[in-house]
């Protein structure tokens, strides 16, 4: 038993208080706390009154709630307040897993997209396919290269279906190789001049990631093929077959090319570089009167057709090559001037003799070939056309009448409203999503314009700074980028392209320091973003038809 101690009321003196110690050891072992309150009838209460017994009551003052009152409210608010915030963070936590979540599934949707389109990709570098060899036809195809092995490149190139053909020689000189460098892959992140401190020009920044899609459409073209597989292959060879895809589209010829075609394949699958050729011996050759168009468009969208199907970002460069002679350095020229001028659209000059009775006896004069769709940028053809007869005036300087004629003389790049010219590079985009450009008649589907020209045309409208309507291109339009270059000439004939080839004059190569810094500077082009007012155009014909008559078929018109 303890003692507790009790104060009296009416005296100071200590009572003892008997009390039983079991509760207190069970409350102290549960570690609860138990007010025992012993009051008396003559004990002091432990909380006095406020009142005072002789003034009685204060009138009306309001009753005071008690301490447990206070609590009783606090934790009621308390609890409240701690439910509410626990569902607002409840929620917080809900709508945090359904953001994660959908994260989520958006990551491993574009992942998956992702990785189908890579794939998707490498499978469209990685194909090698040869269409149109059943075994019927593979009878013709001599017996040294039905074999199932593979042939060494040389071997190959001197076979006798291409080396009994007549093609240029070709060499790169010490000065081309430094120029053309930029394209190699062993050209790092600039080489020399990027690492000198001055501000590095266009033609020295590397350009060996790009992948280039080459685009050929043949018919009976044993004489001109074996020149472009030389020059194909040293290109390939140079740049990285991994960069290339060769699609070619052949049909009805009836002389050696669909067996050149073969070799060709072989060649490129030693090399390791992708491809897709079709020889179509079951379409025949030729157009049906006043659809040329309509089937030249048709046979070039077939020969595009792999870049249509592939992903966006497979190929970033197109190169279209015509049945023409030519050797590395003009495909190798044309390919960085499309970069250092940050073109959309660049072409060479193809050019042909004009083998008619009236200038046999002078000579055959050489003559740009491609005029019924290169316009300059005063919508004028590249030769001048008597008014009002609609004839040309032949033989006569190129573009006489342009302010870019004196680019074109100095071998520079100059701006053109459009071009072709038997080589021309496009960057692949404008095939593509959202452009979606295509090889197209115009809207009657007869011969009045060339697909090429309509080409360019589209891409006028396609990347101009304003819509038709005058509202802005939403699509951030900066005008058509179309230039020619004229170090890359080819021809038909090996003669002609012998007579038209600038890859030998290469003293603007042979610079260095600030002179070779001036001259390429010059070389830039100043881009005019709006196309000529008007253009000259005329339907198609002859040659003989465009020097000895004034027929009114011949007349131009202005659209």
């Amino acid at each position: 038993m303890r003692l507790l101690s009790g104060r009296s009321a009416s005296s100071s003196s200590v009572t003892p208080v008997l009390v039983d110690p079991a509760p207190l050891a069970f409350a102290a072992s549960s570690r609860s706390l138990t007010l025992v309150q012993l009051e008396m009838a003559d004990s002091k209460p432990l909380l006095a009154s406020t009142t005072d017994p002789e003034k009685g009551a204060p009138p009306d003052e309001p009753s005071k709630p008690s301490i447990s009152t206070f609590a009783s409210a606090s934790l009621t608010d308390a609890y409240e307040r701690t439910t509410r915030l626990l569902r607002q963070d409840k929620v917080r936590r809900i709508a945090a897993a359904v953001v994660l979540g959908c994260l989520l599934l958006w990551t491993v949707g574009r992942g998956i997209v992702a990785s189908k389109e890579a794939r998707l990709r490498r499978t469209a570098r990685t194909t090698q396919r040869l269409e149109g060899f059943s075994e019927s036809r593979l009878v013709q195809v001599p017996e040294g290269l039905r074999t199932h092995y593979d042939l060494p490149v040389d071997a190959l190139l001197g076979n006798p279906l291409l080396s009994s053909h007549e093609v240029p020689v070709c060499r790169l000189n010490t000065y081309q190789q430094d120029r053309y460098a930029p394209l190699l892959p062993s050209y790092g992140d600039g080489g020399r001049r990027a690492r000198s401190g001055k501000p590095v020009l266009p033609h020295d920044l590397p350009r060996n990631k790009l992948r280039y899609f080459v685009a050929i459409n043949l018919f009976d073209s044993e004489d001109v093929l074996p020149s472009l597989i030389r020059a194909l292959t040293g290109v390939v060879r140079s740049l990285g077959p991994s960069r290339f895809h060769i699609s070619i589209y052949e049909n009805g010829s009836k002389d050696d090319t669909p067996l050149q075609l073969y070799l060709f394949a072989k060649l490129l699958r030693q090399l390791g570089a992708s491809y897709n050729i079709v020889s179509d011996p079951r379409r025949r050759a030729g157009f049906k009167e006043n659809k040329r168009i309509a089937g030249l468009a048709q046979v070039r969208n077939q020969v595009l057709k792999p870049l249509y199907d592939a992903p966006k970002g497979t190929w970033d460069r197109v190169l279209f090559l015509n049945d023409v002679h030519l050797c590395e350095a003009e495909i190798l020229e044309i390919l960085l001037q499309h970069e250092v001028q940050d073109a959309d659209m660049s072409c060479g000059m193809d050019f042909q003799y004009l083998r008619i009775p009236d200038f046999e006896a002078s000579g055959y004069p050489l003559l740009f070939y491609d005029v019924w769709v290169a316009r300059d940028m005063r919508g004028l053809p590249f030769y001048e056309i008597k008014y009002p007869t609609g004839d040309w005036k032949l033989p006569s300087p190129i573009m006489p009448q342009s302010p870019s004629r004196f680019r074109y003389d100095s071998l520079l790049p100059t701006q053109v409203f459009s071009c072709f010219n038997g080589i021309s590079v496009l960057s692949a985009s404008l095939f593509l999503p959202p452009h979606s450009l295509r090889f197209r008649t115009d809207d009657s589907g007869n011969d009045e314009h060339s697909e090429c020209y309509l080409l360019c045309s589209d891409v006028w409208k396609t990347l101009s700074p304003l819509n038709s309507d005058g509202t802005a291109n939403a699509r951030g339009g900066r005008g058509a980028r179309i230039q020619v270059v004229p170090r890359a000439s080819v021809g038909y004939k090996v003669e002609e392209y012998e007579a038209a080839r600038k890859d030998r004059n290469t003293t603007a190569f042979e610079l260095d320091g600030e002179e070779r810094r001036q001259v390429l500077g010059d070389e830039l082009i100043d881009w005019d973003p709006w196309p000529p007012k008007l253009v000259t155009t005329y339907p198609y014909g002859h040659w003989d038809d465009q020097v000895h008559f004034a027929r009114p078929s011949r007349r131009c018109s202005s659209r």
